[in-house]
């Protein structure tokens, strides 16, 4: 089922929700419209039963090539606010949403597009993928969060190095330092995809979903917190039915059949 967008092509395909940025004509750049639709797709993922969305870009050239310059260039600070404002809300609730979301890289990821990879749960690369933080040769920084999840990812010097230099590097470097977990043949990107998401579609939903929020929080905050919360989610799978499944099927010998309650 495909559903009306304008800069996204959004389809169900099982359990999977596929995404694709259909700006190929600019590279699949991203501007507010983009977002707002990324924003409403967020919410089909949130209000369905579909377990997980993948993110790709139109055409063999462009994951997004960045932010559409076209709409940066007539914008004042004040627009720039709202843009960003816009940005981090959206970005934000992707991270947000209990369901994995998978980014399939399938040629340039700069700027935003780099940032939009980023800020996913897990990332699969075609051999010809480039990321790369080219906006400092435009004199802007990133309104996309960028700043703050790459260094995570990287750390903080090789993230610098992207940012200052404006420079580029290929899916093996990037999958290298941790930036992608899987790089596979172009021609092979999008299968490969499905497949990692039909390997988490097996697990239970409430788990997968707890684990989404704990590894989030490692990240972005302390220790003791993330331990509080672990203990606190940990509890509460037992009062889900996909716990007692789980432990049933274990022990029967089975594979389980998981409900996500």
């Amino acid at each position: 089922m495909v559903m009306p967008f304008k800069d996204l092509v959004v389809e169900r395909d099982g359990r999977r929700l596929l995404v694709e940025i259909n700006r190929p004509e600019v590279l699949n750049g991203l501007r507010g419209e983009t977002l707002l639709e990324l924003e409403e797709a967020l919410g089909v993922l949130e209000g369905s039963d579909a377990g997980a969305m993948i993110i790709t870009g139109a055409g063999d050239r462009a994951f997004s090539a960045g932010g559409d310059i076209n709409a940066l260039a007539g914008m004042g600070a004040g627009d720039a606010a709202a843009f960003a404002e816009v940005a981090h809300r959206v970005l934000g609730r992707m991270e947000g949403v209990p369901k994995p979301v998978v980014a399939a890289v399938n040629g340039y990821a700069l700027g935003a597009g780099c940032d939009l990879a980023v800020a996913c749960d897990l990332v699969v690369a075609s051999e010809r993928a480039v990321f790369g933080e080219p906006t400092a040769g435009l004199g802007l920084t990133t309104p996309f969060g960028g700043s703050q999840r790459l260094p995570r990812i990287v750390g903080p010097r090789r993230a610098k190095e992207l940012f200052f230099t404006g420079g580029s590097i290929d899916a093996v470097e990037a999958r290298r330092i941790g930036l992608v977990n899987r790089v596979v043949g172009h021609g092979e990107l999008m299968s490969e995809a499905g497949r990692l998401v039909d390997g988490i579609l097996e697990m239970a939903p409430v788990a997968v979903g707890y684990y989404k929020r704990l590894v989030n929080l490692s990240v972005g905050g302390g220790l003791g917190e993330g331990d509080a919360l672990e203990r606190e989610l940990f509890a509460r799978c037992f009062e889900t039915r996909d716990k007692a499944e789980g432990v049933a099927a274990f022990l029967e010998k089975r594979r389980p059949v998981f409900r996500g309650r």
